[in-house]
C-alpha cells in the first residue's frame, strides 16, 4: 500500500507542477471567464453610443407618433426614433433620408405609404446593410402591436378593457416526475445547461487524461525506465498508481473550473442577467452534481484502464495516438449519442445505451438531468458499469504486466494470450 501511495503521489505531483498543466489550466480559466462575461462585455461596448437612431421621413401621422412614443416610453430603449420631417415629395424625402444616412446621423430610415387594403400604412426600411434582419424583425413586431392598439382604439373600448386585452398571457412549463411535484421551468433550464456543460467536461477530461495515462506509460517503457521500476514496484501497483494519480489531477482541474465559473456567475451584473431570464441559481440540483462525480469516476476508470493496457503494448510514444484511436472512437460515439439524447432523452435507443458500460457514464447522466429515470434504472446502470470497471481493471492489469516488458512490434492477440497465461497478477 505504501508503494501504491508513493506512485500516486509521484504521478500527481510530477504532473501538477508541470508548466503545461499550469498554463493549460490558466488558459481554460481565462476562456471560461471571457465566455461567462461575454454578454456584459458586448453590452458595455455596444451601449456606449446609446440606442441606435432610426429616422422617419414624410408627414407626421398617428402611426409615426405612436412609434416614437413606444420607444420614448421604454426604460432602456433599443431604438431612438427621429422624425426627419416632410421634404414635399417622395423623391425629396428619399434624398433627405439618404443625406442623413450618409452623415451617419441615423442607422436607417423608414418611409410609410398608404395601403388601403391592409388598413395600415406600408413601411419600407432603408439601410446600407441589406442583411439587417434583426432590425426588420423588431420593427415588424412593434408596428404589429401599434396596429392592434389602433384597431382596438377605433372599436371604442375603454382604457381598462384595452389594458386587459394587451396584458401578456402567463404560462409556466413543469416537467412531471413520479412521486414529486415536478421540475419548474427554471430547474429544467438549469438542468439542461448543467448537463450540457458537464457532458463536455466529462468527454474532454476522459479523453485528455486517458490519453495522458497511455502516453506516460509508453514514455517510461520506451526510455527503459520501466525495467528499473518493475524491480521495485509491482506492475499492478504501478498501473493503478498512475491511473489514480492522474484521476486526482483531473479532479483538481475540474474543481478549479467550477470555482472560476461560480465566482464569475456570482458577479452582480451576471446575477442580474440570469434573473432577467427568470432563472434562480438556487434551483441547481445537488443530486445531479453528486451523480456527475459518480459517473465521472466510473467513466474515467473504465477508459483509463483500457488506455493503460493499450499504452503498455506500445514501444514508442509516436504510436500511442494510432493505438488508442479505436478507444477514442468509442468515447466519441457515446458523446454523439448524448448530444442526440439532449433533445430526446426518453428515446428507446438512448434508454438502451444508458445501460451499456462504455456509454452509460454519459448517457445515464444525461437521462438523470433531462428526464426522470427510475431509481432502480440509475443504480442498475451504476452497478453494471462498476462491475465492468473491475473486470476491465483485472484484464488491464494482466495485459500491463506482460506488455510493459515486450518490446519491438506490437504483439498479436495469440502471443499476448500465451504470455498472459504464463503470468499471474
Amino acid at each position: 500500500m505504501n508503494k501504491l501511495s508513493t506512485v500516486i503521489k509521484f504521478t500527481f505531483m510530477n504532473r501538477v507542477r508541470a508548466k503545461a498543466f499550469v498554463v493549460t489550466t490558466l488558459i481554460f480559466a481565462i476562456i471560461l471567464t471571457a465566455m461567462i462575461n461575454l454578454p456584459a462585455i458586448i453590452s458595455r461596448f455596444s451601449s456606449s453610443d446609446g440606442p441606435a437612431k432610426l429616422g422617419i421621413v414624410g408627414k407626421e401621422t398617428e402611426v409615426t407618433r405612436a412609434l416614437k412614443s413606444f420607444y420614448d416610453n421604454q426604460k432602456e430603449p433599443e431604438l431612438q426614433i427621429v422624425l426627419l420631417g416632410d421634404a414635399g415629395s417622395k423623391e425629396a424625402n428619399a434624398k433627405l433620408g439618404k443625406e442623413k444616412l450618409e452623415a451617419k446621423e441615423v442607422k436607417g430610415y423608414l418611409e410609410f405609404t398608404d395601403d388601403a387594403a391592409a388598413g395600415f400604412p406600408k413601411a419600407t426600411y432603408n439601410a446600407k446593410s441589406s442583411m439587417d434582419f434583426s432590425m426588420e424583425s423588431k420593427l415588424k413586431s412593434t408596428l404589429q402591436a401599434i396596429k392592434a392598439e389602433l384597431v382596438v382604439k377605433d372599436m371604442g373600448l375603454t382604457a381598462d378593457q384595452r389594458a386587459k386585452l394587451n396584458s401578456p398571457v402567463s404560462i409556466q412549463t413543469v416537467q412531471i416526475q413520479e412521486g414529486t411535484s415536478g421540475k419548474t421551468e427554471s430547474q429544467m433550464v438549469l438542468a439542461y445547461v448543467l448537463v450540457y456543460v458537464l457532458l463536455f467536461l466529462l468527454y474532454m477530461t476522459v479523453i485528455g487524461y486517458g490519453n495522458m495515462v497511455a502516453t506516460e506509460i509508453t514514455a517510461e517503457k520506451s526510455s527503459r525506465v520501466m525495467e528499473v521500476l518493475i524491480s521495485s514496484v509491482s506492475p499492478l501497483k504501478q498501473m493503478f498508481g498512475k491511473i489514480i494519480g492522474i484521476c486526482l489531477l483531473g479532479l483538481v482541474q475540474i474543481v478549479v473550473f467550477v470555482v472560476v465559473g461560480a465566482a464569475n456567475l456570482l458577479v452582480p451584473q451576471n446575477l442580474d442577467k440570469i434573473k432577467s431570464f427568470n432563472i434562480d441559481l438556487g434551483d441547481v440540483q445537488l443530486s445531479l452534481l453528486g451523480y456527475f462525480v459518480i459517473f465521472y469516476l466510473l467513466g474515467y476508470f473504465i477508459y483509463a484502464t483500457i488506455f493503460a493496457a493499450v499504452g503498455s503494448l506500445v514501444s514508442r510514444t509516436e504510436e500511442v495516438g494510432q493505438a488508442i484511436m479505436p478507444v477514442t472512437f468509442l468515447i466519441i460515439a457515446g458523446f454523439m449519442i448524448a448530444m442526440f439524447g439532449l433533445q430526446n432523452p426518453n428515446a428507446p435507443f438512448v434508454v438502451a445505451m444508458s445501460f451499456v458500460p462504455f456509454f452509460s457514464p454519459l448517457i445515464m447522466f444525461l437521462r438523470i438531468g433531462m428526464s426522470d429515470p427510475a431509481l432502480w434504472e440509475i443504480w442498475l446502470s451504476i452497478g453494471i458499469t462498476a462491475v465492468t470497471m473491475f473486470a476491465l481493471g483485472w484484464l488491464a492489469a494482466k495485459i500491463y504486466r506482460v506488455g510493459v516488458l515486450m518490446y519491438g512490434k506490437r504483439p498479436s492477440f495469440a502471443e499476448l494470450r500465451k504470455a498472459m497465461k504464463a503470468f499471474k497478477v
